[in-house]
Formats: C-alpha cells, structure tokens, sequence
C-alpha cells in the first residue's frame, strides 16, 4: 500500500499494525508512551520493522530517522512515518 498523500497514522492503528505484520506483540491496551525497547523493538526488530513501514506505507526510513527517539514509542514511530508522507 504506497501512500501518495499526508496520512496522520494513529498510534492505536500502528500498534494493531506490528501485531498483525508479528513485528511485536503488544497488549491491545499497549500505551501510545510505552517504551517499545523493553517490549522487545531491539535492532533485529528496527531492520524487519523499516522493511515492513516502507512496503505498507511507501516511505523510506534513512538511518538518520532511526534514533531512540523516533522509536521509543508508539505515538514518536506513527509521528515519524506520518513525517514521511506527502
């Protein structure tokens, strides 16, 4: 699914998304400032995780996005991949 246009991901739909793609298992009630670290994003994870983000949602993560920051949370990763879409 390429995106062609600004999408404002929603960090619920996100974390629905990384179950479903067994990026992560995550609680369905998995907080938008939970710490995806310690849920288990480790650097495995990012590298099945940028894959998966530029096939479902047509942007490309450069290495310069990927900081603790961007991916410390639901709610900074759909602010990320929401920057990414025009």
């Amino acid at each position: 699914m390429a995106i062609s246009k600004h999408l404002k991901l929603d960090p619920t739909d996100l974390i629905d998304w990384m179950n479903d793609e067994g990026l992560l298992e995550l609680d369905w009630d998995f907080p938008h400032d939970g710490d995806l670290a310690a849920a288990g994003l480790d650097s495995q994870a990012i590298v099945q995780l940028v894959l998966a983000v530029e096939d479902e949602y047509g942007v490309e993560l450069l290495p310069a996005d990927l900081t603790h920051e961007n991916l410390a949370t639901p709610s900074s990763l759909a602010a990320l991949i929401s920057s990414k879409t025009v």
